[in-house]
């Protein structure tokens, strides 16, 4: 822990107990209940001072705060003088809203974290196509990595962002995308598909493209020997690193920089030369350079009925290239892929007749095949071959014994994490009223996600192992301060978020309970018994005493024993 990180941390922490005990002491003095005292922390008091009738201070336990009120306690008198002006002399509705307000502060506090952080100059993705899925509405428009997206129905488009909350509210409607193809603008229509949840503020819909934010990293595949890339001396899984003199970080980038180049070009290249023959297991790199030349002008020529993507224009037919989506990374020796020759390189073309359009939907139709035979057909060297592939279930341990069952197929594609790229960012900044408008929508849907979170933990679909403490807040603070004031102030509003709900809930010694025991009052026409109150307070305890155990529990196993 180092003293910049301490000192933020102390931040976040003061700054959300003052919102959440300045709720509950201005709801206080609104109803003219008189506040003992004010306190930043619990226990012994560190510094403070008296302003009219109440005491402010800072206290040594920096977990929380609290609002002491004049008559808050049933077991001692009130002073003749602060007849009126208890706490438990008012009026139960008084009392909760008294109690809401605390929580309610903490709700509404992220409106302006948000809007300060929002108009901060920062920084947003570029709404570049990196990953387009296979059978989404992307990929059926035509879309392909290295487009970008300029315009959803004319609406400008500038930011990832922008783009998502563009396609969002079009679920199911036809809609007309613009973007740039290796320097010309082309457009397609497409049907965002639709998602639906629930949350516990009830039923989203969102539309979807069916594109991603992680692009491939500038890794080739070479599937013909004749081709320009083959004769420049390039082999599938090859890392070109830069075309000319323009450093290259993604295979978006790579189709982008490939579009404009009309004659011989020198690329750098960075090859992974496997140890353990075609297996492929374990690799080492190798450096070089070398000389390629598009077969035909760069330009990407019309878009047709029949026209190939870019991709497949500017990498295959000029130049001989192709992403490696299809082609497997690695053969486990003496695994049924193995035993039936795959090999490293090879690509997948078909899986039971069925032609597969990415990896990830051939390890779906594999895993609902199940235990049995598959016919698999896949391309080397340009020629086609048919094999059949008998995969099997198996059990394997992991590293704490744990046993899993697994269809045991024995080859893969590349997941290596060196192997992805996250596309480029652009400098973002929002004018005031725009800041204020993001801010205001950002807040529900932080909301909506916090309670089914909560909901999850409380069903048990989400392990208690999730739940954070005073460490986990540190670290995660530590992290966005280094990504910025602007993901801080972000995360500041999150936890806030969390800090109001958690506070809502009905649990003794909460503001919930407070709120709750104020509605059965306002019914019973009568307070709660002293006896009752007491119990309660107890069992309260022993909640807030286990939650926050298993919370410091959860640090010291993540954050202390690793």
């Amino acid at each position: 822990m180092n003293l910049t990180n301490l000192l933020l941390f102390a931040v976040l922490l003061a700054t959300l107990i003052l919102v959440h005990e300045l709720g509950h002491y201005l709801a206080a003095k609104l109803f003219r209940v008189k506040v003992l005292t004010f306190s930043i922390g619990f226990g012994p008091k560190l510094l403070g001072f008296r302003w009219g009738e109440t005491e402010y201070q800072l206290s040594a336990l920096p977990l929380g705060g609290y609002v002491k009120m004049a008559g808050d306690d049933p077991s001692e008198p009130l002073p003749e003088a602060d007849k009126g002006r208890g706490f438990l002399e008012q009026a139960a509705w008084k009392r909760a809203l008294i109690a809401f307000a605390g929580p309610a502060m903490n709700l509404v506090f992220p409106v302006l974290a948000y809007f300060i952080a929002f108009s901060m100059t920062g920084s947003d993705y570029a709404p570049l196509v990196a990953t387009v899925y296979p059978d989404q509405p992307a990929y059926a428009a035509g879309l392909r990595p290295g487009d970008r997206i300029t315009a959803v129905e004319g609406q400008p488009i500038r930011y990832f962002s922008e783009l998502q909350e563009a396609v969002r509210p079009r679920a199911e409607l036809e809609t007309t995308v613009t973007y740039l193809r290796g320097g010309r603008e082309l457009t397609a229509k497409l049907v965002p598909s639709r998602l639906e949840r629930k949350t516990i503020l009830g039923k989203e819909v969102r539309g979807l493209i069916g594109i991603g934010l992680t692009a491939r990293a500038p890794i080739v595949a070479v599937p013909r020997a004749d081709s320009p890339a083959a004769k420049a001396g390039l082999q599938t899984f090859d890392r070109i690193v830069k075309v000319g003199q323009t450093p290259i970080k993604s295979y978006p980038a790579l189709v982008e920089a490939l579009s404009q180049v009309k004659g011989p070009v020198e690329i750098t290249v960075a090859r992974d030369v496997p140890w353990g023959r075609e297996a492929g297991a374990l690799t080492t790199w190798e450096t070089f350079t070398a000389t390629l030349a598009p077969t035909e002008s760069g330009g990407l020529g019309e878009r047709g009925a029949s026209s190939k993507t870019a991709d497949e224009t500017t990498l295959e037919r000029a130049f001989g290239l192709e992403p490696i989506d299809l082609y497997l990374f690695s053969v486990e020796e003496g695994s049924p892929a193995w035993e039936a020759g795959l090999r490293r390189g090879d690509k997948l073309v078909e899986l039971d007749g069925q032609p597969i359009l990415s990896f990830t939907t051939f390890e779906q139709l594999r895993q609902k095949k199940g235990e049995g035979t598959l016919d698999i057909a896949f391309e080397r060297g340009g020629e086609r071959f048919q094999v059949q592939v008998a995969q099997k279930k198996e059990t394997r341990r992991d590293e704490f014994e744990n046993a899993h069952e697994l269809l045991n197929f024995g080859a893969r594609d590349d997941r290596r994490p060196e192997s992805y790229a996250e596309i480029e960012k652009v400098p973002v900044k929002l004018s005031m009223g725009q800041a204020f408008v993001k801010a205001v929508r950002v807040l529900p849907e932080e909301i909506g996600q916090t309670l089914s979170s909560i909901w999850m933990l409380v069903t048990r679909q989400l392990s208690a192992r999730n739940l954070g403490g005073p460490i986990a807040i540190y670290h995660v603070a530590a992290q966005s301060a280094e990504a910025g004031g602007s993901a801080f102030l972000r995360l500041m509003g999150f936890i806030s978020i969390n800090l109001g709900l958690l506070n809502l809930m009905p649990i003794p010694l909460l503001d919930g309970f407070h709120i709750l025991s104020a509605g059965i009052e306002a019914v019973r026409r009568r307070p709660l018994s002293e006896n009752t109150r007491i119990a309660l307070t107890y069992v309260g305890l022993l909640l807030l005493l286990a939650l926050m155990g298993l919370a410091f529990w959860n640090d010291i196993v993540n954050f202390v024993l690793k």
